[in-house]
């Protein structure tokens, strides 16, 4: 038995014939993810963020059922340089601000999974990043009705009518 193993320590290697490892981070080195970066986004990267917020929206608007996820809007739209995780900035409608903002942080921690799950099917990507959401405010108004106009009854006046500057076919520069 002794004999196996004298044939077999040359095989393993100890610790102290190792090379050190290269650090993780080097002196003076910015993080990927640091606005402060250099690097312009690659199309790429542009293309992917967009995607990613368009099929963020459309889940919203269509797949979560959530009541305290009404009055939410996604409104930013952020992803890391190594595409692991998106910032979705959101505003509330001013009902839904009043009924609390702690309920709807619940409410979207609970729903990225689902989230991310509907991600993985309609998009073809590696890996589907981590979804974080971070509160912006109270919308000012709602951006998913515009206001209705009533219709006059009486006609326009002529000091209501717009005015528009009368072209009287003159060209100040040049030949026609």
């Amino acid at each position: 038995m002794r004999g196996l193993l004298g044939t077999l320590r040359p095989l393993m290697s100890s610790s102290r014939n190792r090379r050190p490892r290269a650090s993780r981070r080097r002196e003076g080195a910015v993080p990927s993810f640091s606005p402060s970066s250099s690097e312009p986004p690659s199309a790429r990267h542009l293309r992917v963020q967009s995607t990613l917020f368009q099929e963020v929206s459309l889940l919203f608007r269509s797949e979560l059922s959530d009541p305290r996820l009404e009055g939410v809007s996604p409104t930013s739209f952020e992803l890391t340089p190594d595409g692991r995780l998106i910032r979705i900035g959101y505003t509330l409608t001013p009902a839904a601000a009043a009924s609390g903002v702690r309920e709807v942080q619940e409410a979207l921690a609970r729903a990225s999974g689902y989230l991310r799950s509907q991600l993985a099917q309609h998009l073809d990507l590696k890996r589907v990043p981590q979804l974080r959401f971070l509160y912006i405010g109270v919308a000012e108004r709602s951006l998913e009705a515009p206001p209705v106009v009533e219709s006059r009854d009486t006609p326009v006046t002529e000091d209501e009518a717009p005015t528009f500057p009368v072209d009287d076919g003159e060209d100040e520069g040049g030949e026609r």
